[in-house]
C-alpha cells in the first residue's frame, strides 16, 4: 500500500463528525396579534440559528440550540477537511493509474 494513501487513511479515520448544509441566523414574527412584531420588523423576534440541508432532494430546516451551534461548526470543518483529504487520495490514485504500463499479451 502506498504510505501516502495510509496516511490519508489515518487521518480520515480520526475525523468524528461530517456533516453539509447552511447556518443560518433569522428573525421570526411570532404569533400573536397585539405583539410589536406585527407593526415594525425592527422587533421581530430571535436572531434564531437555522440549519438547512438537502435530504433526499427535499430541503430540510432545523432550528438549533447553542450546543447544536457548535458540534455543527465542528461537523462543517471536519467535512471540509474530509473532502480535500479524499479528493488528494483520488489524485493520488491517478497519478499510480497513470504510472501503471500497459500489458502486453
Amino acid at each position: 500500500m502506498n504510505p501516502k494513501i495510509q496516511a490519508l487513511k489515518k487521518k480520515i479515520s480520526n475525523i468524528d463528525w461530517i456533516l453539509k448544509g447552511t447556518l443560518l441566523k433569522q428573525y421570526k414574527q411570532c404569533g400573536k396579534n397585539n405583539c410589536h412584531c406585527r407593526q415594525d420588523k425592527k422587533y421581530w423576534h430571535g436572531p434564531y440559528c437555522i440549519w438547512t440541508r438537502k435530504e433526499k432532494g427535499k430541503t430540510i430546516t432545523k432550528t438549533l440550540n447553542q450546543n447544536q451551534i457548535q458540534m455543527l461548526k465542528k461537523a462543517f470543518k471536519n467535512m471540509k477537511e474530509f473532502d480535500q483529504l479524499v479528493e488528494k487520495w483520488k489524485m493520488l490514485s491517478l497519478l499510480h493509474l497513470e504510472k501503471i504500463k500497459p500489458r502486453k499479451d
